[in-house]
C-alpha cells in the first residue's frame, strides 16, 4: 500500500522561492502552444460537433479520425498534471481569460504552461498508467 502525505493543518501552500512556472513562461509558453502545437479550441464545449474546424484540422494534424480527436483533452494525455502540489503551484499563476469556462486547469509537463483539461494540442499522448 501506498503512504499518503498528511497536510498540516495551516497549511498555505509552497515557499514562493521553490521553482516552478512563472506567470510571464507561462504566457510565452501558452502562445506557443497555441502557434505551433495547435492547442484549442479557443471556446471548448462538451456539445457534439462544436469546434469542428478545428477538430478536422488536429485530426489531420495527429493522423487520427475527428471521432478520435474529439475523445483526446488535455486531462487525458500523458504529460497532464493536476496533482494536489502541483495545483498548489499552479494556484500562483493568476487565471487567464483563456482559463474561463475551459474546466479545470493543470500543468503540461511537456510545453511547460497551464493548459486545461477541456483542451488538447498536438503534443497529446495516450496516458500510460502504472499497475502497482
Amino acid at each position: 500500500m501506498k503512504e499518503f502525505m498528511m497536510i498540516p493543518r495551516g497549511f498555505t501552500g509552497l515557499p514562493m522561492d521553490e521553482e516552478f512556472l512563472t506567470n510571464a513562461e507561462n504566457k510565452k509558453n501558452y502562445s506557443i502552444a497555441v502557434k505551433d502545437w495547435n492547442y484549442g479550441p479557443e471556446v471548448p464545449t462538451n456539445e457534439p460537433g462544436a469546434n469542428k474546424e478545428f477538430y478536422v484540422g488536429l485530426a489531420e494534424a495527429m493522423q487520427c479520425d475527428e471521432k478520435d480527436a474529439r475523445r483526446k483533452h488535455c486531462s487525458n494525455c500523458e504529460y497532464y498534471d493536476n496533482s494536489f502540489m502541483t495545483q498548489i503551484r499552479i494556484e500562483r499563476i493568476p487565471l487567464a481569460t483563456y482559463d474561463k469556462g475551459a474546466g479545470f486547469r493543470g500543468h503540461c509537463k511537456k510545453l511547460n504552461f497551464i493548459c486545461n483539461d477541456m483542451r488538447v494540442c498536438q503534443a497529446w499522448e495516450d496516458r500510460e498508467y502504472d499497475m502497482d
